[in-house]
């Protein structure tokens, strides 16, 4: 117990001193799976994109007292997944929509420019990682087939994906912004032969929940 308060104690002195910053963010992904190889069978390529939902926190943890450079993260949901033309339509149905639910944290390294005003130019690069669940595909106009549950261990999808992202903000008033993002898988999605791979572009806005800066120079009384 006492170890436990310890280090409670030592986090909040952490949080504290470094100023992090903590928000909320919600938005827009337009998401795609590239396949390889295409539906086809030859080369690579890739759905149309699909109209999803993201919405989390966003943590900012300074790395130097003029707080221009940090570490972005924040655990967040992300939906993604495509749509496709069937290679072999039916009477019921000719396309089929994936749809990919996924919790995703990302760590990045940003750098922020305008710094002698309170609207600042953000833009970062990273790794990230999410953990699916619930996905589902549907076949256009034929429910019977609609199949869940994607990312158990028997179904086409793994549960982890995990792969690069850049982004860019612009922060106003120090209070409130806007945000975009791009994100790729680096290794498979699926358990089987065809390889896929998520593909997403992302618009948000977000709002920051305290406003701490870091105290630099002397004081003045």
């Amino acid at each position: 117990m006492r170890k436990s308060f310890t280090i409670i104690l030592l986090s909040l002195t952490f949080l504290t001193s470094a100023q992090v910053k903590v928000g909320i963010k919600g938005g827009l992904n337009l998401s795609s799976i590239i396949f390889r190889p295409d539906y086809s069978g030859d080369g690579k390529g890739s759905g149309v994109y699909l109209p999803r939902l993201h919405a989390g926190m966003m943590i900012e943890i300074p790395l130097n007292d003029n707080d221009n450079w940090f570490i972005y993260t924040g655990p967040y949901y992300s939906g993604k997944g495509d749509r496709i033309k069937s290679v072999r339509p039916t009477i019921t149905f000719d396309t089929i929509v994936t749809y990919l639910n996924y919790i995703e944290l990302p760590v990045s390294v940003g750098y922020k420019f305008s710094e002698g005003n309170k609207n600042r130019f953000i833009a970062g690069a990273g790794i990230y990682a999410s953990y699916g669940f619930k996905g589902k595909i549907v076949y256009h106009n034929d429910p019977v087939h609609t199949e869940r549950n994607l990312h158990r261990k028997d179904q086409y999808y793994k549960r982890i994906d995990a792969g690069f992202s850049v982004n860019a903000r612009y922060v106003i008033k120090e209070k409130w912004g806007i945000g975009l993002d791009y994100s790729r898988s680096l290794f498979d999605i699926t358990r089987y032969r065809n390889k896929e791979t998520n593909n997403v572009f992302g618009f948000s806005l977000f709002w920051y929940l305290n406003n701490h800066r870091p105290i630099s120079g002397t004081p003045k009384f």
